[in-house]
């Protein structure tokens, strides 16, 4: 339970940006975007909601807040809390997978 809040802290307090976007090969097949990762070897498949989750930070780096409110732009709506939890686990797997990587925290001084 620790450790998940303290994922939850990096993640709520972090700006994360893509690891290396030259690096990733990209195919689209029915419904999935299928990712490969060339210096890993692995590949992963996003749904749509994920893939727009990764543009947004391969747009630009950006936290968790700025990804919500760039995801409330998109659908015109406020972002509801379970929807939140969702990309809050997607931006943790995405982190775990080595696609993005926090930059810096929200906390640090700049």
């Amino acid at each position: 339970m620790h450790e998940a809040n303290g994922t939850f802290n990096l993640l709520s307090t972090a700006v994360f940006k893509i690891t290396n976007a030259a690096g990733f090969l990209w195919e689209h097949m029915d419904d999935a975007h299928i990712i490969y990762d060339t210096r890993s070897g692995h590949s992963q498949a996003l749904n749509d909601f994920a893939r727009e989750i990764f543009d947004i930070i391969e747009d630009k780096p950006c936290s968790l807040p700025e990804i919500l409110a760039a995801l409330e732009l998109i659908l015109e709506r406020p972002i509801e809390d379970d929807l939140k939890q969702q990309i809050l686990q997607t931006v943790a797997e995405f982190d775990k997978m080595g696609l993005i990587e926090p930059v810096k925290s929200h906390d640090e001084n700049v």
